[in-house]
């Protein structure tokens, strides 16, 4: 185990709490409302934001064998975002994964990728660590779009679904 293994172990647990909120959510929808357009989000739909996120989480776990993330070369497929099951199952598979690198998370510097609107794009220096904290801020991000979407269409959510865990732990604090 190399020594910075407790501390990646914490974030891998991290992403896979926020797997499992989208695994709680996904049982209090339909496929309808999973593909809703949102009036109120750019007509965006729950269903692509999460299908947008595993996308994100795919790129980066499958870019650990060559130590090569390309975020934009996403597999985007359809069915994630249409579909209750198959979004279902690829959060179950993304988490799955996950857990496997807990035992023996490499320690491993990356190269990352992501268009940020230049015409050139270069690959950035990054680690397993921080390429985990991107995923968590990434997730919460879209988590809190969504949960804007279900408010608008009176979906109840948990409290701490898409909010960021340092507000979560501020509120816990200054509510006591």
């Amino acid at each position: 185990m190399n020594k910075m293994q407790p501390e990646i172990n914490n974030l891998i647990a991290a992403n896979r709490h926020y797997l499992a909120q989208a695994g709680s959510l996904l049982v209090r929808l339909n496929d309808k409302l999973f593909v809703r357009p949102s009036a109120s989000c750019y007509q965006s739909t729950i269903g692509g934001h999460l299908r947008h996120c595993f996308d994100h989480y795919d790129s980066f776990l499958n870019g650990l064998s060559d130590a090569k993330v390309d975020y934009d070369a996403r597999l985007r497929l359809p069915a994630l975002e249409i579909e209750i099951a198959c979004a279902s199952a690829k959060a179950v598979d993304i988490s799955a994964r996950l857990k496997e690198l807990e035992a023996s998370a490499p320690a491993i510097e990356l190269l990352v990728k992501m268009d940020y609107g230049m015409e050139t794009i270069d690959w950035q220096p990054s680690t397993f660590g921080r390429e985990l904290q991107f995923l968590i801020s990434h997730t919460v991000h879209h988590f809190a779009m969504i949960g804007g979407i279900c408010n608008e269409f009176d979906i109840g959510l948990d409290a701490d679904f898409g909010v960021s865990p340092s507000t979560v732990r501020h509120r816990a604090l200054t509510s006591a």
